[in-house]
């Protein structure tokens, strides 16, 4: 904060210094991490405008194909500081570029490229490194979507948002992936097979690849690099794995508490203000015409100023929700599809895992 109350504009420089404060973790000086975490609250805070201007371009493109799900998010400042502190890499705070995030979920990997084809039209990449194709060729952890980033210009600066275009079935498996995550402690997305020491935790990765590479071949594209593209071997594969059936069990149990999405069908309410209680799973929803956009984006960005400042104890009253997602959707079971603790979507993962174990 600067000496007269107002917010501080933050850098990509001065972010990267903050980010070199918050590596260091327990070893960095009381006063100065807090005065770092204080700049990437800031620096965060300033990508809002940026991703509603791509979550623009992303809900046009979205109404072009039918089913598609669109949503825009900010990344949760809980998130940041975990990837600025991830061991074995070097992310530099200042040049993130997901801080800002929209998603495009769609039905076909044709539907893909078609929307991807049209948002390169509409905006402007970041330079060679503007468009990342992990479904022609999957991470080895298995994770396939098709990525853009984007540069946004706006008053206050240039910013780096990411738009990520999936199919439902890339969907699935990613938000299982998450899940998976919570429940075991381990970031399965980005994990390594060669920095495993866990053989249960390795047994995990390669439940996880092989799915991934039994849905690739759903969609007719690339398996995990090192895997198969034959069907029966890969489902040989996973019935193979001890970990197969408690893991599923396990993404059961954590998705059985979860209370559904319940919406009123109005066919002018397709746009929709999810805010969530993990603790408690709560969900409140706040639904807005098309026409709407602007207030829509105006009460996001309410409800994240909120939810952070309350987990800064910068507000007296403390907010009762923990994450906020706005999302485009033609009815409640697409929306569904975009609810922020992964309850349809695991279960469409687990529905068709056990058809490959059956």
């Amino acid at each position: 904060m600067t000496t007269d109350g107002m917010a501080q504009h933050i850098s990509r420089t001065l972010a990267t210094k903050a980010g070199r404060v918050l590596r260091a973790g327990p070893a960095a000086e009381a006063d100065a991490y807090q005065q770092a975490l204080i700049t990437a609250q800031q620096w965060r805070a300033q990508h809002l405008g940026a991703t509603e201007q791509c979550f623009t371009q992303v809900l046009a493109c979205s109404h072009k194909f039918e089913n598609s799900v669109a949503t825009y998010r900010l990344k949760r400042l809980a998130s940041i500081v975990a990837k600025v502190q991830r061991p074995e890499a070097n992310f530099k705070l200042g040049e993130l570029d997901d801080i800002g995030g929209c998603r495009l979920i769609l039905e076909t990997v044709e539907q893909v490229h078609q929307a991807a084809d049209t948002l390169k039209a509409r905006l402007i990449l970041k330079g060679s490194d503007g468009e990342k194709n992990y479904i022609d060729t999957p991470r080895e952890s298995g994770y396939r979507s098709y990525h853009l980033l984007t540069n946004n210009e706006t008053p206050e600066g240039s910013y780096h948002i990411e738009i990520q275009i999936r199919t439902k079935l890339q969907h699935y498996w990613s938000t299982a992936v998450e899940a998976a995550g919570e429940i075991y402690g381990a970031e399965y997305k980005s994990m390594e097979t060669n920095r495993v020491n866990d053989e249960q935790e390795a047994e995990r990765l390669c439940f996880f690849k092989i799915v991934s590479s039994l849905f690739a071949l759903e969609e007719h594209t690339s398996p995990v690099p090192g895997f198969t593209d034959n069907q029966h071997d890969l489902r040989a594969q996973l019935r193979s794995l001890d970990c197969a059936k408690q893991l599923l069990d396990d993404l059961q149990q954590a998705t059985d508490s979860v209370l559904p999405i319940e919406t009123k069908q109005n066919s002018d309410k397709e746009l929709f203000l999810l805010k969530l209680s993990r603790s408690n799973q709560d969900l409140d929803i706040e639904s807005y015409g098309q026409r709407q956009l602007l207030d829509a984006m105006s009460q996001y960005s309410v409800y994240e100023h909120r939810i952070e400042a309350s987990l800064m104890g910068q507000e007296s009253e403390e907010c009762p929700y923990d994450n906020v997602v706005l999302v485009y959707a033609r009815d409640s079971k697409q929306l569904e599809i975009a609810y922020p603790n992964y309850s349809t979507n695991v279960k469409q993962f687990i529905g068709i895992v056990r058809d490959y174990l059956s």
